[in-house]
């Protein structure tokens, strides 16, 4: 089983597909982990090698008793990167691997080509960092199954459940869900609760794309007031892009008028 060293830790990680094509460097989900992806690797890989790795507190990788944060993640990313020698990287992240992934995008401008958060946002509303108080709260009381039910009411629709493609959904959660540490679980609930990106926003300078449907219950692309949802989150980067763009006008100006 391939391990890196990174920040103090053994991160296992996976690189597989064809050798001469970009890389995806992928965030895994709060519940989910490496495991979020299971589905959709192989599509992934006709175009793509993946570097997917198993997150600090996570599968095969270090599980250390202490606190974790979104900005901790991404940082573990990039010492990822160092660890396998690769400078630059696509980045795809899902819910909170989502998050991540701005996060990462955001303080690694040199390490990102670009980047995809998928049903994801910057920083959670008041209904947001409820929610995830209160699934922090029922993973350190609930049968493990009874919590996991409840997340996947929460994560997908009604219609989706009572669907052929939804047949087996509750299984397949449970099963994915059981993988994971539950302290790293509340962990992560606490690292959503508590997070704000609203900074590292405005820093991004790589092309990011987010993806959030419009009827998700858990992150659809507008938040209340005090979140930050994609269309927010995208509002903020296009400034700070235009921001960025304008000053290195005015550099440009600049040196070209101390040139002459």
């Amino acid at each position: 089983m391939p391990h890196a060293h990174a920040n103090g830790i053994e991160l296992y990680y996976e690189l597989t597909g064809p050798a001469d094509r970009p890389v995806i460097l992928q965030f895994g989900g709060g519940l989910f982990g490496r495991h979020n992806f299971g589905l959709v690797n192989e599509g992934f890989r006709e175009h793509f090698q993946l570097l997917s790795f198993d997150a600090r507190g996570y599968g095969a990788s270090s599980h250390p008793r202490e606190r974790y944060t979104i900005e901790g993640w991404a940082a573990d990313g990039a010492a990822l990167l160092d660890a396998v020698e690769l400078e630059r990287v696509l980045v795809h992240g899902t819910s909170m691997g989502g998050m991540i992934a701005i996060a990462f995008t955001a303080m690694y401008p040199d390490r990102t080509i670009a980047a995809c958060a998928d049903v994801a946002f910057a920083k959670p509303d008041t209904y947001r960092r409820t929610l995830f108080r209160v699934w922090r709260r029922m993973a350190e009381s609930m049968p493990w199954d009874d919590f996991s039910d409840h997340v996947t009411t929460q994560a997908v629709g009604a219609r989706f459940l009572e669907s052929p493609e939804g047949e087996n959904i509750f299984q397949l959660v449970r099963e994915i869900v059981a993988l994971n540490d539950p302290y790293t679980v509340r962990q992560a609930c606490l690292a959503m609760e508590e997070m704000d990106l609203s900074m590292l926003v405005g820093h991004i300078a790589s092309p990011l794309l987010m993806t959030n449907g419009t009827h998700d219950i858990l992150c659809p692309p507008d938040l209340a007031p005090s979140g930050l949802g994609a269309l927010r989150t995208l509002a903020a980067w296009s400034q700070g892009m235009a921001e960025a763009t304008l000053a290195r006008g005015r550099t440009s100006r600049i040196l070209s008028t101390v040139t002459a």
